[in-house]
């Protein structure tokens, strides 16, 4: 019995961290599959025709916008989409797409 217990809690463990492994892999891909269509497939697209393409801009620079868009600091004229869909980011989501990005 005790055997068996170790067994179970051993493949529990290793199940636990194989998900997180892929939850992390996949998440940014996941929460950015929304914005491809304003910013393309690969971030080279000018969303509302304004802006610069995310293809090409680090995680740091990409989070501080979002960040931006967030608390209402950063945008111009047409910021009020990017307002509403940051705003309902989480700030680990915000990380995890940034991360996510900055890899076009």
């Amino acid at each position: 019995m005790k055997k068996w217990t170790v067994c179970l809690a051993v493949f529990a463990l290793v199940l636990g961290c194989i998900s997180l492994g892929v939850a992390e892999q996949t998440g940014g891909e996941k929460l950015y599959r929304s914005c491809a269509g304003c910013h393309g497939q690969n971030g080279e697209t000018m969303a509302l025709g304004v802006g610069k393409p995310l293809k090409g801009q680090t995680a740091n620079q990409l989070l501080e916008k979002l960040n931006g868009y967030a608390d209402g600091s950063y945008g111009g004229s047409k910021k009020s989409v990017m307002v509403g869909i940051a705003k309902r980011m989480s700030e680990e989501d915000r990380v995890k797409v940034s991360e996510y990005m900055s890899t076009f």
